[in-house]
């Protein structure tokens, strides 16, 4: 997926342009609303309190547009303008989801549809090494500072109302709750190939992974799952280096994955993505300091 400041880049442009005087704070919140749960995904992964398909499952129905429009709808709740601030969101959000499958991401992509669908989109035009990744990052890392310095002055209210905080709540626990019972979707169509792992045959079934830790020595990888699996090739030779590496091949055996294809990234994309989530952090901070809020 584009990293945060790619996302900035293009969704200013994009926002500012189809709604005017879109406030670049609440556009900059728009773009980070799908990858909260792969945010948080990875705070509980460190902290080991879930089982890590799960987790992955969990976070897979819950980056989804739908549930990114709850959540977008739980805080535009307690905003004045409220509808405005939720069209905002929402666009945000959907473009967000659009961008993402732009990147090869093997393995993964956009869920658009679902709970009606559980089909990923995905695009597949370029790597996260590759130029426009690296052109729309340094536009987001020129366009959000100055776009939010140029609404610096202006304010966000937001209004007390308890029927709208109970309206918000509501909307936040179907956001956090709901993805539970939605488990059968996701693994009925084997995203993120979460079925395959599960599997307790998986001798000749396909996989993929995208970016996963890869030990040089032992010519393994680190599954999401927490499984190392040993790694093969047909020609060719993999990595002498330890890196991150995206996979897609055929298993051999439970722990053994024979590669048909493999990719060393090379790529500053997470220090990208957590510069833009400062970024973004920030802004709202200031506001809040300056007492625009």
């Amino acid at each position: 997926m584009p990293d945060t400041l790619a996302h900035f880049g293009v969704q200013i442009i994009a926002s500012k342009a189809l709604f005017r005087d879109a406030d670049a704070r609440w556009i900059g919140l728009g773009c980070l609303l799908p990858d909260l749960p792969w945010i948080l995904q990875r705070a509980t992964l460190a902290l080991g309190w879930a089982d890590p398909v799960s987790l992955r499952l969990y976070a897979i129905v819950q980056s989804s547009l739908f549930f990114s429009l709850l959540l977008a709808a739980a805080l535009s709740l307690q905003a004045a303008q409220s509808r405005r601030i939720f069209l905002l969101l929402a666009w945000n959000c959907l473009l967000h989801l659009l961008l993402d499958p732009l990147e090869i991401k093997w393995g993964n992509g956009s869920l658009l549809f679902a709970p009606f669908s559980w089909q990923l989109t995905s695009f597949a035009l370029f790597w996260p090494e590759e130029l426009p990744s690296r052109l729309l990052a340094l536009l987001g890392l020129l366009l959000f500072p100055a776009a939010a310095w140029l609404d610096r002055q202006r304010e966000i209210h937001f209004i007390h109302s308890k029927e709208r905080q109970g309206a918000g709540l509501l909307l936040l626990l179907m956001y956090l709750l709901l993805p539970c019972a939605l488990f059968s979707g996701p693994l009925a169509a084997d995203n993120h190939f979460a079925a395959t792992l599960l599997a307790e045959n998986r001798k000749g079934r396909w996989i993929e992974f995208d970016r996963r830790p890869y030990q040089a020595e032992q010519q393994s990888i680190l599954a999401y799952s927490g499984e190392t699996l040993q790694l093969e090739v047909p020609f060719g030779s993999l990595p002498e280096e330890d890196g991150t590496l995206s996979v897609r091949g055929r298993f051999l055996d439970h722990q053994t994955v024979l590669l048909a294809d493999w990719h060393l990234h090379r790529s500053g994309r997470d220090l990208r993505s957590l510069l833009g989530i400062f970024l973004l952090i920030a802004v709202w901070s200031v506001a809040i300091r300056a007492k625009r809020i």
